[in-house]
């Protein structure tokens, strides 16, 4: 389990349901166990942790509103948003390049129609 608890003012976590709080909690622990001990030292050396592209992948964090017949984890936009929110707390910038492939990349191919 996360060391993180944050703080719910409003209780909206009593209104997710069961797979979006799991979400959540996969991708917070991932922050903590991943993210937060790294992130300071590669900032400062203006590098990107790319070893945390393919962990990353298989946490499903790329295209996951997209259809699982793609390999995608075919979440809810709310699941997306924790996830966006959970990697946001760790690093601007690994959220950046999470919702970049999955919003500016992937979801527009997944929309082209041949």
């Amino acid at each position: 389990m996360s060391k993180f608890q944050g703080l719910d003012y409003y209780d909206i976590g009593l209104q997710l349901s069961e797979e979006e709080t799991l979400v959540r909690n996969t991708v917070r622990e991932f922050v903590d166990d991943n993210i937060l001990p790294i992130i300071e030292r590669y900032n400062r050396e203006g590098v990107f942790p790319i070893q945390l592209v393919k962990q990353m992948a298989e946490l499903g964090l790329f295209g996951a509103t997209l259809p699982a017949k793609y390999g995608c984890a075919e979440l809810n936009n709310v699941a997306y948003g924790l996830m966006m929110q959970e990697l946001e707390r760790g690093d601007s910038g690994i959220r950046s390049f999470a919702s970049v492939q999955s919003a500016l990349v992937m979801y527009p191919i997944h929309g082209v129609r041949f």
